[in-house]
């Protein structure tokens, strides 16, 4: 029963893909991990792997690994979306970013609210664009990190930027 089950199956999802409801036979699935762009906008894997990528840098710093055994208390500050698009999920970057952190056990991840910490990080992602003959557009986004001590002073930087691209099209 189950063979037949198994050798039946890829047929009536094919008989379902065969009916067109609407615009349905346009739909397909990526990969999560895919970082296919129809636009020169930002997507959720962009976030994810931004905010992982420039986190990391951080962590790996000679800075960072010298703390050792301390665990000193970091506030991530809230990030400044300096963008032309106010819909970038910011909390979203904002949520990887401390997961990262606290996952790595370096340090005590303290609330932005707290009063008593050792360092904070300020965060900003910004953007540029070039425009070109015929629609090409590029677009590039750097996410920056900024580490500094309570009396102010700057002690890390850390930052990637990510270039994303639309071609000119031909008919």
């Amino acid at each position: 029963m189950k063979k037949l089950l198994l050798l039946t199956l890829p047929l009536i999802l094919i008989g379902c893909a065969g009916n067109q409801l609407g615009s349905q036979s346009r739909v397909a699935i990526l990969d999560s991990s895919s970082r296919e762009h129809l636009t020169t906008e930002l997507t959720m894997a962009d976030y994810t792997a931004f905010a992982e990528k420039v986190t990391n840098k951080m962590l790996r710093s000679r800075l960072v690994q010298s703390w050792g055994r301390k665990r000193p208390k970091l506030v991530v500050g809230k990030l400044a979306n300096n963008t032309n698009n106010d819909s970038i999920r910011m909390q979203d970057i904002y949520d990887r970013i401390t997961e990262t952190i606290l996952n790595s056990g370096l340090v005590r991840l303290m609330d932005q609210s707290a009063t008593s910490f050792d360092y904070v990080v300020r965060t900003e992602l910004s953007e540029t664009r070039q425009f070109g003959a015929g629609g090409a557009e590029l677009a590039y986004y750097k996410l920056e990190f900024k580490l500094f001590k309570l009396d102010g002073e700057m002690v890390g930087q850390w930052s990637d930027v990510l270039p994303l691209g639309k071609a000119v099209r031909k008919y």
